[in-house]
């Protein structure tokens, strides 16, 4: 199967913005829940997060489901890494920096809570899943659109967020060493205030996308 025509269902509903921090890789997407206004917050904003610990359940994204982008067979489910419910991003990312998880110490460290998909010539995985929320186990067949779990802030997350990639094959190490592109098969871009409909697109950094699961 030729990498490009890896087609995949939104993963979330709803308005989200995406986001390719600095040292991401290219082809694995970080989403972050936003309000109409483009605003990530349910109390105070970014200025708050940045010089103050406010609750996780402040952002958008914490709790938000996540859906199953692919009909296939559930390879990995890993639910019991703890999640931090106070953030700041100054503290946070500082303290990332300096405590750098290892290889050793297994990819919970790095992706957190999060779960596999295998659709048949391709990975899906979702990361940094909040911890107790998985609603399904290895083994598990599962269905585009079904609920597989909450967004929540475990591994190397500084706030809540969706980590999302698809992969050649179930390694986790190399990190982002078998990426594949993929496409998004529908959803809506926000371009200069209107919603525009798209089908079958790439994902753009920084770009703001409305998912209703019909669009």
């Amino acid at each position: 199967m030729r990498a490009q025509s890896i087609v995949i269902d939104p993963p979330v509903r709803g308005i989200w913005a995406i986001y390719n921090p600095p040292g991401h890789p290219v082809l694995a997407f970080d989403f972050l829940a936003a309000d109409k206004d483009k605003l990530l917050y349910r109390k105070g904003g970014f200025f708050r997060h940045l010089l103050s610990f406010i609750p996780a359940e402040d952002t958008l994204t914490w709790s938000c489901p996540v859906f199953s982008p692919v009909d296939g067979i559930v390879v990995a489910s890993h639910d019991t890494e703890d999640d931090r419910t106070k953030i700041s991003f100054a503290y946070d990312l500082i303290s990332l920096l300096i405590n750098k998880p290892k290889v050793a110490d297994g990819f919970g460290a790095f992706g957190g809570n999060h779960i596999m998909i295998c659709a048949g010539e391709f990975h899906v995985l979702l990361c940094h899943l909040k911890k107790g929320s998985a609603k399904v186990k290895e083994g598990d067949a599962v269905n585009a659109g079904e609920q597989i779990g909450e967004v929540g802030n475990s591994g190397s997350s500084i706030q809540p967020h969706l980590h999302i990639q698809v992969m050649s094959n179930d390694r986790y190490f190399p990190l982002f060493a078998n990426l594949l592109p993929f496409r998004f098969s529908r959803g809506n871009v926000n371009q200069d205030g209107n919603w525009l409909k798209q089908e079958n697109f790439e994902l753009k950094n920084r770009a703001h996308y409305s998912f209703d699961g019909n669009a």
